[in-house]
C-alpha cells in the first residue's frame, strides 16, 4: 500500500477551495503530473522563523514534511508528496489546513 493515494484534479480543486491564499503549481503536463501546493506568508523575518519552527513541529507530528523557505519578509511553504510521485495527496492538504489554523497566532498573512 502506498504512503498516500494521489488526489484527482477534481479532488485537488475541491480541497484547494477551502484554503484561501494557497495555490497549486503544476510540475508537468497531464492529469497525472506532479504538483506543488504553495502559500507565501508575509511577516517580519524573526516571526517568520518562529512560524517555521512551529510548522516543523506539526510536520514531525504528521510525519509529512514540506519545503520551508525563509525570506526577508516572507515564509514560503511548498507541499507535495514525494512518495506519491510528487503528486498531491490528502496529507498535503491536511498539513496545509493545520498550518492555516496556526497562522493567525503568528500574525501571518
Amino acid at each position: 500500500m502506498p504512503y498516500a493515494e494521489p488526489l484527482s484534479s477534481d479532488q485537488v480543486a475541491a480541497r484547494l477551495a477551502g484554503l484561501p491564499g494557497w495555490e497549486v503549481l503544476p510540475g508537468g503536463d497531464g492529469a497525472d503530473a506532479a504538483a506543488t501546493l504553495r502559500r507565501v506568508y508575509r511577516l517580519a523575518h524573526l516571526p517568520a522563523a518562529i512560524f517555521a519552527l512551529h510548522i516543523a513541529g506539526i510536520q514531525a507530528e504528521l510525519d509529512h514534511h514540506s519545503d520551508l523557505t525563509l525570506g526577508y519578509d516572507t515564509l514560503t511553504v511548498a507541499l507535495t508528496t514525494h512518495a506519491a510521485g510528487g503528486r498531491l495527496t490528502a496529507k498535503d492538504f491536511d498539513l496545509a489546513s493545520r498550518i492555516e489554523a496556526i497562522a493567525p497566532t503568528h500574525s501571518a498573512a
